[in-house]
């Protein structure tokens, strides 16, 4: 493994666990806020669930080649989606805070 090869590996690692880490951040942040607050923080969670998805398809397909690439590459539709739920999420956030 060239390091090239190995540094992005590792960094595509760390955005794996550091997203678990968010995600369980953001659920107990949710179920202590409840209401309009904690429904914004749902596309939140899944915004960032499509980032660590986009990460292990990288991973999976590109970076270590442990199955042969689909014809359609999905990371780049995982990362958009990611933008999109983020924004809608800051929507609500926004929603929420002119109540």
């Amino acid at each position: 493994m060239s390091p090239i090869l190995a540094t992005t590996l590792t960094i595509d690692i760390v955005g794996i666990l550091v997203g678990i880490v968010s995600i369980g951040v953001l659920l107990k942040t949710r179920s202590s806020l409840g209401g309009i607050v904690g429904g914004g923080i749902k596309p939140l969670i899944w915004g960032v669930l499509c980032m660590i998805l986009a990460f292990l398809w990288t991973i999976i397909f590109t970076r270590l080649k442990l199955l042969p690439a689909p014809t359609i590459d999905i990371h780049h539709a995982l990362m958009t989606a990611g933008m999109i739920l983020f924004v809608i999420s800051a929507r609500s956030f926004a929603k929420a805070s002119n109540i």
